[in-house]
């Protein structure tokens, strides 16, 4: 390389480092290092004050707490609730206070699973314990979700076991429902049954613009959207079939939606708790795939949020593998396909779930994150870009 090569490589690396955003900054609160196993958080005003407050899944404990924002005392919701393995939120009463969904008595074994569905409601004061309603048992209940399905904000509750009645391991190759629960009524509905193979994620989200809710799901069958149909059926789409790789290392794991300006993005932690992270950006029709990372070990947590507010969101991953991390990526040009990666936690957290809100107020987004071995559940406040 040339004297005059050399000065130009130069120049063109300092004019990156110029373009590119200063990192951004957190100071890291714990909030808990007294989980037994954490797996799932859920965030949401249970008082009523306007702070978002956290619901902490402890898949090993038989209690499930809320943790109340800013001091995050602890207050037990059930108390009786063994192998709890997810939990979500919707005012369905209109009180003020949400209703909670919860998926217990989990195991991964359908012949071991009993998976006890219910609602908890709150008797008056959301510090004592709730009133619990069975409203279901399938074996392997993993994922329940409340979806907004006709436009109306009146929501449903939608369940999926993790793998079918008939699914044995490793390929775990059996059909996997999907089951629709309306308030009042509370009876099983079939969405579907043509996923196979294990089913980790359901992602309501209004895919079309018309303010109705459809669901996103990854499985061993990649990125599929279900809608409701005139007829009250459902119709699917594959989206795209994720890991190219035989089951079990095929599919998805986890999804979350993202906009970078009015372009949207999938991201996804692929295969099944997989190794990458990996973003989908569409194209003339096909979703391309960009795979960001795949350093990780068991990959679980993953959510989206603009973060630094200029209007494109950054992604928030960690795996609970051995060496867990929890990064951040940034999109570094207008179409999503260079991202930078940022460490938020160096091996403090084996993130399981993570959950971005404004946890105090401020106007920025934070982060909170549980985590399973470490047994600890923390949320780290944005301060902001900084040098």
């Amino acid at each position: 390389m040339t004297h005059a090569e050399g000065s130009l490589c130069l120049l063109a690396l300092a004019s990156a480092l110029a373009a590119a955003p200063p990192p951004l900054r957190f100071r890291e609160h714990t909030i808990t290092k007294d989980l037994k196993f954490g797996y799932q958080l859920a965030a949401a005003d249970l008082n009523g004050d306007g702070r978002i407050d956290l619901i902490a899944v402890d898949e090993r404990g038989v209690e499930l707490a809320w943790f109340e924002n800013p001091g995050w005392q602890r207050h037990v919701i059930a108390a009786d609730v063994p192998r709890t393995i997810n939990v979500d939120c919707a005012d369905i009463d209109g009180d003020g206070v949400p209703e909670i969904a919860i998926l217990f008595r989990f195991e991964s074994r359908p012949d071991k699973s009993v998976g006890i569905v219910s609602l908890l409601h709150h008797d008056g004061d959301v510090r004592r314990p709730w009133k619990a309603t069975e409203i279901d048992r399938v074996p392997t209940a993993h994922r329940v979700r409340w979806a907004n399905i006709d436009g109306t904000g009146k929501r449903v509750m939608v369940m999926a076991p993790m793998v079918g009645m008939k699914a044995e391991p490793p390929d775990y190759n059996a059909s996997v429902p999907i089951f629709l629960y309306r308030p009042g009524v509370w009876k099983r509905e079939l969405v579907s049954e043509e996923l196979r193979g294990i089913l980790h994620s359901i992602y309501p989200m209004d895919w079309d613009g018309d303010k109705r809710q459809e669901l996103l799901t990854a499985s061993f069958l990649g990125l599929r959207l279900f809608r409701p149909a005139p007829d009250g059926g459902w119709q699917s789409r594959p989206i795209t079939p994720g890991a190219p790789e035989p089951c079990p290392k095929c599919g998805s794991s986890e999804v979350a939606e993202g906009r970078l300006g009015k372009q949207r993005f999938l991201a996804a932690i692929e295969p099944w708790h997989g190794h990458q992270v990996t973003i989908y950006r569409e194209r003339k029709g096909a979703w391309q795939r960009n795979v960001i990372d795949s350093s990780f070990q068991n990959g679980h947590a993953l959510a989206v949020g603009d973060l630094d507010r200029d209007g494109r969101d950054e992604v928030v991953a960690g795996y609970r593998g051995p060496g867990f991390q929890l990064y951040i990526y940034r999109a570094q040009d207008k179409n999503g396909e260079r991202w930078r990666r940022e460490t938020l936690d160096a091996g403090g957290i084996a993130a399981a779930d993570c959950k971005i809100r404004d946890f105090n107020g401020d106007g920025r987004l934070d982060i909170a994150c549980i985590g399973a071995s470490t047994a600890n559940l923390k949320w780290y406040e944005n301060l902001g870009p900084g040098k």
